[in-house]
């Protein structure tokens, strides 16, 4: 069994260590803005002239190639998002390419497979109407495969929207769960649950470093706690403001 994991920060430095990246692609498979620029940037000038060689057709949507990495050091699986108000059912079409994806990690056997939220930058879609239904189709991914699916959302207050629904599926209250713990016990279930961050000096030091708790979004909450939690000799009253108002 799998886990899916949910990831705030840079979508580069969250690909370290994974099999695959996932490129939110545009037909031609060509440079583009937000993700798809970054990928193309990333992995260097040869991944371009790789898709030149190779591919003579545009993508059809819903549709998914492998490339190599390149400069990323690891496969990357293009996928082309449904545009929403090109489709009846807008959230059905979205889910397919999502069902694409994950059947292409299935047949190549990656293991660690970060992705963004596609469709949702100039393709049309809004994080909300997207995050349940996702969420309960890679979470049930995860629980059939042997695979980690690693969704990244550059800011905490985004990766919210679909870590409530994951806490919903999951049946879990986290100020109820939490509040008569010990740090230890607290560690654990942050760690048993997927609800830890990588890199987590860095996630505090981006979003989270003299901020006031009660400014904090949920998923801010989490990133303060598991910091605190790796400092020595932390206490259950270090935790207790950030626990209280979870």
């Amino acid at each position: 069994m799998g886990k899916l994991y949910l990831l705030s920060g840079d979508y580069i430095l969250n690909s370290k260590g994974k099999d695959a990246i996932v490129n939110a692609a545009n037909k031609y498979m060509a440079y583009g803005g937000g993700i798809c620029g970054v990928v193309y940037r990333n992995a260097g000038s040869n991944l371009l002239d790789y898709c030149q060689k190779n591919y003579k057709t545009d993508m059809e949507t819903c549709e998914v190639r492998i490339t190599p990495g390149f400069n990323l050091n690891m496969d990357i699986i293009h996928v082309l998002a449904p545009e929403y108000y090109k489709e009846k059912n807008p959230i059905s079409k979205l889910l397919e390419a999502y069902q694409n994806m994950l059947d292409t990690i299935s047949q190549k056997g990656y293991k660690n497979v970060l992705t963004c939220s596609i469709g949702t930058g100039i393709f049309g879609y809004k994080h909300e109407e997207v995050a349940k239904p996702l969420i309960l189709l890679l979470n049930d991914f995860c629980r059939k495969n042997d695979v980690n699916i690693y969704l990244n959302n550059m800011y905490p207050i985004y990766k919210d929207i679909y870590l409530k629904p994951l806490l919903e599926i999951n049946h879990l209250n986290l100020k109820k769960d939490l509040e008569n713990l010990n740090p230890k016990e607290i560690s654990e279930y942050l760690t048993n649950n997927n609800l830890t961050e990588n890199d987590i000096k860095i996630k505090y030091l981006d979003f989270v470093q003299n901020k006031k708790i009660e400014n904090m979004c949920l998923s801010e909450k989490l990133i303060y706690l598991q910091y605190t939690l790796e400092l020595q000799d932390v206490t259950k009253d270090m935790l207790k403001p950030v626990i209280d108002i979870l």
